[in-house]
């Protein structure tokens, strides 16, 4: 069975050029829900999902408030962090 751990961080590395190809992420279904999700949330219920500071879940708020999954192209979140 394959987990997937979701950490927040407080650097991420969003560099428009990239040695690597970007690609269409297989699960952009789940993933979807899961971005769905994770906006509704307020900045304490997130804090609690995450288990880290306000600081870092209100950063994550505004990240996941911006996220958009529809350019097709993404990054893959391994080279982000």
């Amino acid at each position: 069975m394959m987990q997937i751990i979701i950490s927040p961080a407080k650097k991420m590395n969003l560099e428009k050029e990239s040695p690597y190809a970007l690609s269409q992420a297989a699960l952009l279904d789940k993933t979807q829900v899961l971005l769905a999700y994770l906006q509704s949330l307020d900045v304490t219920q997130l804090k609690a999902l995450l288990k880290c500071n306000e600081q870092i879940a209100r950063l994550n708020a505004q990240r996941f408030m911006t996220m958009d999954l529809s350019s097709g192209q993404m990054q893959a979140a391994i080279l982000s962090y």
